[in-house]
């Protein structure tokens, strides 16, 4: 048995080596038993889809119990920081529609798309540099 050995452990070694040879310079041995590979994932996450669903839904649930957490945990600095940096009084919402109305009204004229020098607004071509607009 232990000449059996001398034998059959050489022997194994230079299948070995000649597979890497072969995988290494010979494409379509290479590509064949990748495309067997990619067979098998395939059939192995074809029979856990269910089970990857599952984890996907257990790992988004976890997600939104875990923010849902922090911001409870934090809910009365999260008000404090709002009540400090929104300003709602009635002078503040005032003042803002003032200028969006002013700002949507006001016309601040028209341009030339070339250089920038202020045209009419039906104009066809600049008086400056005379290209067409």
């Amino acid at each position: 048995m232990f000449d059996l050995m001398f034998v059959l452990v050489p022997i194994l070694a230079v299948c070995i080596f000649v597979f890497v040879i072969c995988m290494m310079f010979v494409p379509g041995l290479r590509s064949k038993f990748m495309g067997h590979q990619l067979k098998m994932q395939k059939r192995m996450l074809e029979d856990n889809k269910e089970t990857i669903q599952d984890i996907g839904k257990i790992t988004g649930e976890i997600g939104v119990k875990t923010a849902k957490g922090v911001l409870d945990e934090n809910e009365d600095d999260i008000r404090h920081v709002v009540g400090k940096t929104a300003d709602i009084s009635k002078d503040a919402i005032t003042t803002t529609t003032r200028a969006i109305k002013k700002g949507l009204t006001e016309d601040d004229g028209v341009y030339c798309k070339h250089c920038g020098e202020s045209i009419d607004s039906d104009s066809t071509f600049c008086k400056a540099c005379g290209k067409k607009q």
